[in-house]
């Protein structure tokens, strides 16, 4: 018969079975250990040793900081993600979430301790940093619940508010061609590709001239600065989503422009022969928008006004979507589609009264 309340039993062998509570799932479900001896007394003992022991690593588990749990979080992952990646995140723990919450304990961090965190850090941030922030703060939760059993609290992600992104307008797209047509150099020679392909800056500095052929642009590597010890340097890697590697067909009027730059190694290089990296063709658009009266555009406009331009042009989304190297058409449709005011009035004058029916 067992002795009440202590999980102590004497098996039909003769021995004696203590169990024990080993670890609590965090859904609630008990795991059980047991431990076996010849008499009731030492099985005991071993219970009790067993419980100790399991007591003493819990505490020391509750008792993880969340600075400890951040670098180890960050350890877990190296190996999974690219190095560009996995230095925003170190970034982002070591500017925000580590000053912040470094002290805190795991098991301390609520629902209200992430809220006050993110009002404090509105205050100088946009909301979408913020939530970028929140995002690596889940993953080092998340962590900690799979690897400690502390139960993460379920904060929400704060709602952003929707800002149209700048596409140019017909007139300053012309401007602007005119402009890179002008004398045109390696430089403007990108902004133009750029312009009518929808690459983005870093798949645009990588690209060689062996990615082009017969009319057709392969894209499978994308440029970016990394931080190292010594300070900084470029790399060149394949993108961060196979959806990123694709062909492109380039618009007919391109090819003599192109025919012209023929070459060999990277497309947009320096006179030395090293690639242009991307703030370097930042810099030369800023002063092309300057000289162009053109406000409120990044280099990242330009994949935006291609996107819009091949709508208007009547472009299935789908093509569109692989074009731009999309991983879905939902991410097309709402980041990339921009109607412009001159498209907008082209369908309103499709409207006509109802005596002319």
């Amino acid at each position: 018969m067992p002795k009440r309340g202590t999980n102590i039993y004497k098996r039909k062998d003769g021995r004696w079975e203590a169990r024990y509570v080993k670890e609590i799932m965090p859904n609630g479900k008990k795991k059980y250990g047991s431990v076996y001896a010849k008499s009731y007394s030492e099985v005991k003992d071993k219970q009790q040793y067993y419980l100790f022991q399991i007591k003493n690593s819990n505490t020391k588990k509750c008792n993880i900081s969340v600075s400890e749990l951040s670098k180890m979080w960050l350890k877990s992952i190296e190996n999974t993600v690219k190095v560009l990646t996995l230095q925003k995140y170190e970034s982002i723990v070591n500017n925000h979430i580590e000053p912040y919450f470094g002290l805190f304990l795991a098991k301390q961090i609520s629902v209200q301790t992430i809220n006050d965190f993110s009002d404090k850090k509105l205050k100088d941030l946009s909301a979408s940093t913020v939530n970028e922030i929140l995002v690596v703060l889940g993953e080092i939760l998340n962590y900690a619940e799979i690897e400690y059993g502390i139960a993460k609290p379920h904060f929400k992600m704060i709602k952003e508010n929707r800002q149209e992104m700048k596409v140019l307008s017909i007139s300053e797209q012309k401007r602007l061609e005119n402009y890179l047509m002008n004398d045109i150099d390696i430089y403007k020679f990108g902004t133009l590709l750029a312009l009518y392909t929808g690459m983005r800056i870093g798949e645009l500095c990588a690209l060689n001239w062996n990615d082009i052929r017969d009319g057709v642009i392969t894209v499978s590597k994308t440029m970016y600065r990394v931080t190292t010890k010594d300070g900084s340097k470029v790399a060149i890697d394949v993108p961060k989503t196979n959806s990123s590697l694709r062909k492109i067909p380039i618009p007919q009027f391109l090819n003599p422009v192109i025919a012209t730059k023929t070459s060999t190694g990277f497309v947009l290089r320096t006179r030395n022969g090293t690639p242009v990296e991307p703030r370097l063709l930042q810099q030369k658009f800023s002063k092309y928008l300057a000289d162009c009266n053109i406000s409120g555009a990044t280099f990242h406009t330009l994949r935006h006004t291609f996107a819009t331009r091949c709508v208007e042009a009547g472009f299935d989304v789908k093509s569109l979507s692989e074009i731009l190297g999309h991983s879905s058409v939902k991410i097309t449709l709402d980041k990339y589609v921009h109607s412009s005011f001159e498209q907008k009035q082209k369908n309103m004058d499709l409207l006509k009264p109802a005596s002319s029916f």
